[in-house]
């Protein structure tokens, strides 16, 4: 039942991402599919966070998977982020899948691997947390992002409004399906998810 439920979700994922070729955030996502009543994500609560840790978790094994199948078919990849996920043209310049399916990927092996779900309770959720607020890497991280971003103001003094008007006229300039470079789109992804959490925790 629960792997029915897996390839339902994953499907329904695809469709969601073909209709949106810009790509959606994490949160999009969970609260299309909430909204949508999807099985796995019904009885979600995104303000508790035991319950967002297993709806994260869930909706990443299953964007995984995804990305695993459509490397496997050779025209499709998926880039996955908390902050931005879009289907993307494989890149000319990439391994071939199978090359692709054989890197090692932590992240890839920690969602496919269901035990990490099943053996993280609330306690341990808590503890994620502090330790990933514990590593996080200040001002050099923060600057490199900035750069990455061309962007030449410091961090406080952005509003959030202006840093996502700015990083969606980035995403529209280089996004592949208007003749821009994938790996220039990764590299401003991770820039943004660098700059975007730094800004919400300051």
């Amino acid at each position: 039942m629960y792997t029915f439920k897996i390839n339902q979700l994953i499907n329904t994922l695809q469709q969601l991402l073909e209709a949106k070729p810009m790509g959606l955030s994490e949160y999009e996502l969970l609260k299309q599919l909430k909204s949508a009543q999807q099985p796995l994500f019904v009885s979600a609560n995104l303000s508790d966070a035991l319950s967002l840790f297993r709806s994260h978790f869930v909706l990443f094994h299953a964007l995984y998977l995804l990305r695993d199948s459509l490397r496997s078919a050779g025209h499709l990849d998926l880039d996955i982020s908390p902050l931005h996920i879009c289907l993307l043209p494989t890149s000319k310049h990439s391994n071939t899948h199978a090359q692709m399916l054989n890197l090692r990927d932590p992240l890839r092996d920690y969602y496919l691997d269901l035990d990490n779900l099943m053996g993280t309770d609330r306690t341990a959720v808590e503890q994620l947390l502090n330790n990933s607020l514990a590593s996080l890497k200040p001002s050099a991280q923060v600057s490199d992002a900035l750069a990455e971003l061309g962007i030449e103001q410091p961090l406080h003094t952005l509003s959030t409004e202006a840093l996502r008007s700015h990083y969606r006229q980035l995403v529209s300039r280089h996004h592949p399906d208007r003749g821009g470079c994938t790996e220039r789109l990764q590299r401003i992804n991770q820039a943004m998810d660098i700059v975007r959490t730094h800004q919400a925790l300051s």
